[in-house]
């Protein structure tokens, strides 16, 4: 069945709620007494390590949205029930959405007291496309809502009001970076010191220092670059399993793809967009796999004329 714009906006509701529960429980973890266990997924520590905050987290959330499963028949993937073997036989290919959900991206950070972890909610098609995209950071309180289904209805929200990132003169004076959002694993790549070669460059001829953060997990990478243009995240193709997993991606793919055509709507001159390595749409309902290596991931935000495209930056694949 095809949701109405009514059903999007009650599933938003929904998401929303869920998000924010699991996110008051977060919050009330004594993260000092976390037992830490680990998980087969991916080849970096960030991808193995899993906690019960995570799996409390995880059925807090379904106790809001298993409703919505039966009545809509929304297939289901979150982060702590894939199962890599299973991947061609799972429910997300024989229905029109599935939910998407990482409880607790980022718990990295998360056991070692710091921040950069969120709670991240998404509804796909079965094109692959994030329709929906609920992004709670409980270090901060900040939520990010997104529709993303034009023709029908596209809006971003956050915390409850339309978002439309724009920077300021003075703020555009201020900043002097060009922020690179990278996973800490990166460092240990052996093309990481071409791209921090090349990106120097790009930044420099724009006035620009970079600037590289590497304290978040995945989703609050993408969050970053929404917030702080001009910025990129980047996650290069790889032939190891990893990357990044379709729950890392879906809500602030739908987030930025509708904050995009926010921007182009008002004819601002800021851009944002998230694809992969050749430009295209990042392959949400990746039939052979729950990761994203095979293509790798770029989100990037600024002026029109700094925007950071996969054109230029695909050398770093190579």
């Amino acid at each position: 069945m095809k949701l109405t714009v009514c059903q999007l906006e009650r599933l938003l509701q929904l998401a929303t709620e869920a998000a924010l529960k699991a996110g008051t429980f977060i919050n009330s973890v004594d993260r000092s007494s976390l037992q830490v266990h680990s998980k087969q997924a991916g080849s970096t520590l960030s991808a193995q390590v899993v906690t019960q905050v995570d799996l409390d987290s995880q059925a807090i959330i379904l106790e809001i949205l298993q409703p919505t499963i039966e009545q809509y028949d929304i297939a289901l993937l979150t982060e702590e029930n894939a199962c890599e073997e299973d991947v061609a036989t799972h429910a997300r290919f024989n229905k029109d959405y599935f939910w998407c959900i990482d409880p607790l991206d980022g718990t990295l950070p998360f056991i070692e007291g710091g921040n950069g972890f969120a709670v991240s909610i998404a509804l796909v098609d079965i094109a692959g496309k994030p329709i929906i995209g609920v992004v709670l950071n409980p270090s901060t309180d900040e939520l990010y809502q997104a529709i993303n289904a034009q023709p029908l209805i596209s809006k971003v929200l956050k915390n409850g009001s339309l978002w439309l990132p724009e920077q300021s003169e003075q703020l555009k004076q201020n900043n002097q970076s060009l922020s690179l959002y990278i996973d800490r694993s990166f460092q240990q790549d052996p093309r990481y010191p071409a791209v921090i070669e090349q990106l120097t460059a790009i930044a420099g001829q724009q006035g620009l220092a970079l600037q590289v953060i590497k304290t978040n997990g995945a989703v609050m990478n993408a969050i970053g670059v929404l917030e702080n243009a001009p910025a990129c995240y980047l996650k290069l193709p790889k032939p190891q399993l990893g990357g990044g997993s379709l729950w890392d991606f879906s809500a602030t793919a739908a987030i930025t793809q509708a904050l995009s055509a926010q921007y182009l709507a008002s004819s601002s001159q800021i851009l944002c967009a998230v694809s992969d390595y050749q430009g295209a749409a990042l392959d949400l309902n990746r039939s052979d796999s729950n990761y994203m290596n095979h293509k790798g991931v770029l989100y990037s935000s600024g002026s029109i004329k700094d925007m950071l495209t996969p054109h230029v930056l695909l050398t770093f694949a190579l």
